[in-house]
């Protein structure tokens, strides 16, 4: 017999000698696939409660598509697409519960595998956000921060005295979110909150991609959220990234809410005639159903730059100007229930508040509840 095997029977015999080595790393492969996929021993050393179990805030609708969208259902093929597609993210939802536990994780599970935008970290586009009553006000304790695939399991804080809290997350402001659950040690109680005063209604805020959040390092930090927190009030989040046109069907949706107050912040995306127009529109849509809930009208920002490049204020300028006149003309008309928020200081004189001189930074929002509160404490008086 001829001792050199033919090219081909060389690699079968090969393959026949390596056989025994190839099951064992696919099954040691298998092994690690089923390891990663098993909750870790942490993970089931907690008792994990559905969100939906908690308090959810932050919806103006129930009947929505999923869970945790902004709008109804029945507005799909009646809002624009972009808008309908946008209203999935889950700005401004809040969970929302109080709890003894000692250290408190947080999964979920989100709807869009791109969790990150050039000019926003995963940590508020597609993160969650932590916060708990302390002294009589909101103090930030932790934040959950996805960095690969849809589900993120991620503790959030640790080492806290078992001692009853409050606690508010905020879920993401950029991404939706299918599921979310909150992991507390075996031991720890969790239930929920004081219920809000019967009365209280909440803040609806409509406006562009600044309301719903861009660029905020975490949830909470986007302007609603900041508000919400220190007026202790429920906040609805309607911003629409690149898409607050006032258009007639939006102005129908908002209508349908019953809240304290209307937050009209929409001039980045629109021109001056588009405000000349539209947002006259908007309001008297409004109050068809609310002739006494106060409006606040919130002017453009200045760009970061404008103090030292004058040639970035044309459009805005423009703008803000047909939104004045709108102003003074309700007030003219009798309308006592209309505020104004000029918007030369909403983000400083430094240029420090954005980070495109458009998208406001956590600083930038801050500045802007600064100079938006005092306006929103005085709507919130006449809204009584």
């Amino acid at each position: 017999m001829n001792s050199k095997l033919h090219p081909q029977s060389r690699y079968v015999n090969d393959f026949a000698t390596l056989r025994p080595c190839i099951t064992a790393m696919l099954a040691l492969f298998s092994f690690a696939l089923i390891a990663v996929a098993q909750p870790t021993k942490i993970e089931k050393e907690l008792r994990w409660i559905d969100a939906k179990e908690l308090c959810i805030e932050g919806k103006g609708w129930k009947d929505t598509q999923r869970f945790y969208d902004r709008l109804p259902a029945k507005a799909q093929g009646v809002v624009r697409e972009p808008v309908w597609d946008l209203s999935k993210d889950s700005a401004g939802i809040s969970i929302r519960l109080v709890t003894d536990a000692t250290k408190i994780w947080a999964r979920w599970t989100l709807r869009k595998e791109k969790l990150a935008a050039p000019h926003m970290p995963a940590s508020g586009a597609s993160g969650v956000d932590l916060y708990v009553r302390h002294n009589g006000g909101w103090h930030w304790l932790g934040a959950g921060r996805p960095t690969t695939g849809i589900t993120t399991s991620q503790q959030l804080t640790t080492g806290m005295s078992p001692q009853p809290r409050e606690c508010v997350i905020y879920l993401p402001l950029y991404n939706g979110v299918e599921k979310i659950e909150i992991g507390v040690p075996l031991e720890a109680k969790c239930f929920l909150p004081p219920t809000r005063p019967e009365k209280m209604k909440p803040i609806v805020f409509y406006g562009t991609s600044i309301v719903q959040g861009a660029a905020a390092s975490r949830p909470g930090m986007a302007y609603p959220a900041i508000l919400g927190r220190r007026l202790d009030n429920t906040i609805l989040n309607l911003g629409f990234s690149g898409n607050a046109v006032c258009e007639p069907e939006v102005g129908a949706l908002l209508a349908q809410l019953d809240p304290a107050v209307y937050v009209i912040d929409p001039l980045p995306n629109m021109n001056d005639e588009g405000v000349a127009k539209r947002i006259p529109e908007l309001i008297a849509k409004i109050r068809e159903t609310h002739p006494k809930t106060p409006i606040v009208l919130i002017e453009n920002t200045e760009m970061g730059d404008a103090l030292v490049n004058p040639s970035r204020r044309g459009g805005y300028s423009r703008s803000n100007a047909e939104l004045k006149k709108l102003f003074d003309h309700r007030v003219k008309a009798g309308d006592k229930k209309i505020f104004y928020i000029p918007g030369g200081k909403l983000l400083g004189d430094d240029g420090q508040g954005t980070v495109d001189r458009v998208h406001p930074t956590d600083l930038g929002f801050m500045r802007m509840a600064d100079v938006i509160e005092p306006v929103l404490k005085r709507a919130l008086r006449a809204s009584k």
